[in-house]
């Protein structure tokens, strides 16, 4: 059994807890968070009782655990045929659903509608404009192919005429517009014989806007890429690759020096896979992401667990890496644990240009040397802004200092080459235990060098480290912000920049198991400015107003478990 299965059974078991209490009468509406692909045509796929065309996994919450006589539709259409309800994924659930031909060519959303409450869908301020990441396009354009252990690659590569054998052949023969479904059982582990990038899969084309190339699991398929290769997926910094790809759904552990996903052309999806470097160091990452400026990339829902090594390891390799003038990023309802190399997600360009248009939201981050999240060379003038919210973060910076030298130890640090008068946006987060006692002046829950604003999130320290990193500017960099919640240790920092601050314990359900959620106890229940908020919180639960001050809402008698991380586990290399 792979690490990843191991992982996968593990946050089966402890992922997703939702009771009601009879005294309150209260559920929680069902919301959607994103989907694996964006697009897809109505037909040309695996014929099932009618239906044809893509599959389509849908991530959101609150949607039970059984369909009933709940239903799904896209667009104000029942043009879908439900595969699998309300299973777990980390600390939410996904629905599965194949498109009919009765889904008409256009752009809509779907809608999940559980005991007469339908869905709200996330949104994001995206580029001067509001982007929801479960918006879905149906197009008549586009192959649909697939690849099975049974497979040939000699077939047409169709569910009628027959799977492929290898993802790498599905890779380089998939154009625009065209999906490939890896069945479950799928591996690969060798070189790509078709182009030599030191990787399991080079990708050397490009799709398009509107009709990207998607290479994805099979509705709960299980498809490993466990290999000594520098990558799984590679998409090479030479003339030939284009932007526009989709991967989701692969779990990949790179047992030598590498990094699991590297992407250099922009207009990159990558969804629901899980991706571990447990052997890696050096400038680099576990998945690296390097745009050109102007497309944008999304990561949502994937995993990372056992990242980098201390052994040989350096301060530059991180988790997530967002470089290269990468503007318009939304990384959200992801989970990053136990990254022993330096931060979970580092965004930096070495070009001497920051970045913006960059958004950080409603992941779960813990047990990482270094920063959680390190916002570097940040634009936040440009359209867009840079923000963070409904993070939980804890146990981050955690350290031992890199082999290479000290680090930064925080949730949040912050920076830029050039000044800019627009804040950075931090809101809405939970943080505890960041810092540790050998990382001098770069310790602490913030590390602020940029003008930010600093609203609604509880800063929980019981660790011994400050709330400010004294390296940082401080308190001179945080221009405004609202009732925060400092706890642990000692009164809240006087920044003239900050009113209604709070220092009281936040009463969370635990600080151990861990659930950061609040208990019915908790001051922080409607204490919140309603100057910056986030509409949902990490659940997706809608806020109320005034709403709870850091990542969670509170509703009576509803609970929701976070993922326990792995232990035991053992790489086995195919």
């Amino acid at each position: 059994m792979t690490t990843s299965v191991v992982r996968k059974l593990i946050f089966a078991m402890f992922a997703y807890l939702v009771t009601v209490a009879a005294a309150s009468s209260q559920t929680a509406p069902p919301s959607i968070f994103f989907t694996d692909l964006d697009s897809g045509p109505n037909s040309g796929g695996e014929s099932v009782s009618g239906y044809a065309g893509a599959y389509v996994n849908i991530y959101g919450n609150n949607f039970g655990t059984t369909q009933g006589t709940s239903t799904v539709s896209w667009n104000g259409l029942n043009c879908l045929r439900v595969v699998s309800w309300g299973q777990a994924w980390l600390w939410y659930q996904k629905i599965t659903v194949q498109l009919g031909s009765s889904c008409t060519a256009g752009t809509g959303n779907f809608q999940v509608t559980v005991a007469g409450q339908a869905s709200t869908a996330a949104t994001v301020n995206f580029n001067g404009g509001k982007l929801t990441p479960s918006a879905f396009t149906v197009r008549g354009t586009g192959h649909i192919y697939c690849v099975s252990t049974a497979g040939s690659d000699s077939s047409s590569g169709t569910f009628s005429g027959g799977c492929w054998a290898s993802p790498y052949h599905a890779a380089h023969t998939m154009a625009a517009g065209d999906i490939t479904y890896m069945e479950n059982g799928v591996s690969d582990s060798s070189q790509d014989p078709v182009a030599t990038y030191n990787a399991v899969i080079s990708i050397t084309s490009g799709g398009s806007a509107g009709n990207p190339i998607a290479l994805v699991a099979y509705p709960n398929a299980t498809v490993t890429m466990n290999t000594s290769e520098q990558y799984c997926i590679r998409q090479p910094a030479v003339s030939g690759p284009g932007p526009y790809w989709t991967v989701a759904g692969i779990n990949c552990t790179i047992t030598s020096n590498g990094e699991g996903f590297s992407f250099n052309t922009g207009a990159t999806r990558l969804v629901a896979n899980s991706i571990s470097c447990p052997n890696s160091y050096g400038t680099a990452a576990c998945v690296d992401i390097e745009s050109n400026g102007t497309l944008p990339d999304y990561i949502y829902g994937n995993t990372w667990n056992n990242v980098g090594t201390q052994v040989n390891g350096q301060k530059t390799y991180h988790a997530m890496y967002f470089s290269a003038s990468d503007d318009h990023t939304d990384i959200a309802w992801n989970l990053l644990e136990n990254v022993h190399g330096c931060r979970a997600i580092q965004f930096y360009d070495a070009s001497g240009r920051d970045m913006g248009d960059d958004h950080v939201h409603d992941n779960v981050i813990n047990n990482v040397v270094c920063d959680a999240v390190n916002f570097s060379t940040m634009n936040s003038d440009e359209t867009g802004g840079v923000e963070a919210y409904n993070n939980v973060m804890y146990n981050v910076g955690s350290g031992p200092n890199p082999p290479d030298g000290q680090s930064n130890y925080s949730c949040f640090n912050i920076s830029a080459y050039n000044n800019h008068t627009t804040p950075v946006k931090i809101y809405n987060n939970t943080c505890y235990n960041a810092g540790f006692s050998g990382g001098g002046s770069g310790s602490g829950s913030l590390a602020v060098n940029l003008v930010t604003q600093v609203t609604n999130n509880i800063f929980y320290q019981a660790n011994g480290q400050p709330y400010l990193a004294t390296g940082a500017t401080g308190c001179s960099d945080i221009s405004t912000g609202a009732t925060n919640n400092w706890y642990g240790a000692g009164s809240a920092p006087s920044c003239s920049g900050l009113s209604g601050s709070l220092s009281v314990n936040p009463q969370v359900v635990s600080t151990s198991a861990p659930n950061f959620q609040l208990t019915s106890a908790s001051p922080m229940i409607g204490a919140g400015s309603t100057t910056l908020y986030a509409v949902f919180d990490n659940d997706g639960l809608i806020r109320g107003t005034p709403p709870a001050i850091g990542a969670y809402e509170y509703l009576s008698g509803t609970s929701v478990a976070l993922p326990a991380p792995p232990t035991n586990v053992t790489v086995v290399v195919n």
